[in-house]
């Protein structure tokens, strides 16, 4: 298995154990908010591989959308289009008293049937839940540009003649009936088929689903990542595992479901911030060489921008940075390279996010976290972050040395 493979694997199956209902944390602590994840779940159903490919199925066979001969009932004037009805006709006729008029069953075909409503309220339901999911998003939300793709699918959607009428026909608040389903499920066009698969799956989530969870969690909180950002994910949500079993506190995950600036898991006292300043930050007095390069970039009208740690722990009864975590996901560089320019990373965080002359404690309390080939610490004569690699932290208790130092008194 690839690198990247396994790193998607890791992190669905931590989404995995979250999400099915009530998994417990070592010391028994439930860590499951259902009525809020599943919101959560939805949002990212709207955008999953399942609902991509109904959408795309859609755009490029509109004309796949079946059609039914129904009846309507229309009155003519002595020329009938379709089946007269004879006691109809006479009714009308002593109520009106027009000899020639003719009440008649007319023939047409209509898309508003049963497999069409089922698709309609598939899309309607994405279509919400999508938008739901962008209000999520902060401005530099890396899912943005997923879910603004799925957003103009949608619209394309919509202006598609065959299933306007089914569209103005489904409410959201009530769904498709069983024969409905089971007409979709035994037809024989494609379409028809996406659209229950999306439908079934929307309802595996709801019920807490195993694999309905990991369908989701693979092609919609994962899939969209960079390989790096994934590999970040996956830090944060190890180290907030780590975190909860150190101080048998609660694990909760936000990720993607509340305010875009808050932490994505708060785990007992802690709370782990990705890619976030945070109020915390002070900016610290420059360095000469520092000093130069911002009057350089002044000279060009460029300001010089505040750099953001990776991962970021709070202490939140201390209301204080508790550990500056720096990921480097290695790419045709080696990991000495990576790790040197970490542990400088690291030390320059530092003195943000600690008193001047203080942050030995907060850089013994840190972390880096390489994707592979993390190198051994030799010797202790220093405050020294800890280093772990991917293979660490996929060992059952990885990052239990690192959690224990971080909520230690």
């Amino acid at each position: 298995m690839s690198l990247d493979a396994a790193i998607v694997d890791y992190s669905a199956g931590l989404l995995l154990r979250y999400f099915r209902g009530g998994a417990a944390i070592a010391g028994g602590v439930p860590r499951l908010d259902y009525r809020r994840d599943v919101e959560v779940l939805k949002g990212h159903w709207a955008v999953s591989e399942a609902v991509r490919s109904l959408v795309a199925y859609v755009l490029a066979n509109q004309h796949e959308a079946q059609a039914l001969l129904t009846y309507r009932v229309q009155v003519h004037d002595a020329i009938a289009r379709g089946r007269v009805d004879a006691r109809r006709t006479w009714l009308y006729r002593q109520q009106t008293g027009l000899p020639t008029a003719l009440v008649a069953h007319e023939p047409v075909r209509s898309f508003n049937t049963g497999p069409n409503l089922v698709l309609a309220w598939v899309l309607r339901e994405a279509a919400t839940y999508t938008a739901r999911l962008l209000s999520w998003q902060g401005a530099n939300s890396p899912y943005l540009p997923v879910i603004e793709q799925a957003q103009a699918g949608m619209r394309l959607v919509q202006r598609i003649e065959a299933l306007r009428e089914p569209l103005r026909a489904v409410s959201l608040g009530q769904r498709p009936n069983g024969g409905a389903v089971r007409d979709a499920a035994r037809s024989r066009r494609q379409l028809y088929r996406l659209a229950v698969d999306a439908y079934r799956l929307l309802q595996g989530l709801e019920r807490g689903d195993r694999d309905a969870i990991d369908r989701v969690a693979r092609s919609a909180l994962i899939a969209p990542l960079e390989d790096w950002r994934r590999f970040e994910l996956a830090v944060g949500l190890g180290i907030g595992e780590a975190l909860a079993r150190a101080t048998g506190g609660p694990f909760h995950l936000h990720l993607l479901g509340s305010d875009s600036t808050g932490p994505i898991v708060t785990a007992g006292r802690f709370a782990v911030y990705w890619q976030q300043i945070t109020h915390y930050h002070s900016p610290a007095p420059l360095e000469p060489s520092e000093t130069v390069t911002r009057n350089v970039l002044q000279d060009y009208g460029i300001a010089t921008g505040t750099e953001r740690p990776d991962l970021i722990v709070v202490d939140r009864d201390q209301d204080a940075v508790a550990a500056v975590v720096e990921v480097k996901y290695i790419a045709g560089d080696t990991a000495t390279a990576r790790f040197r320019e970490a542990v400088d990373q690291v030390v320059r965080y530092g003195r943000s996010y600690a008193p001047a002359g203080a942050t030995g404690p907060l850089l013994a309390r840190s972390l880096v976290a390489l994707s592979r080939n993390a190198p051994q610490r030799m010797a202790h004569t220093a405050p020294a972050p800890f280093s772990v690699d991917f293979e660490t932290i996929m060992q059952p208790h990885g990052l239990d040395a690192w959690a224990a130092a971080v909520a230690a008194p």
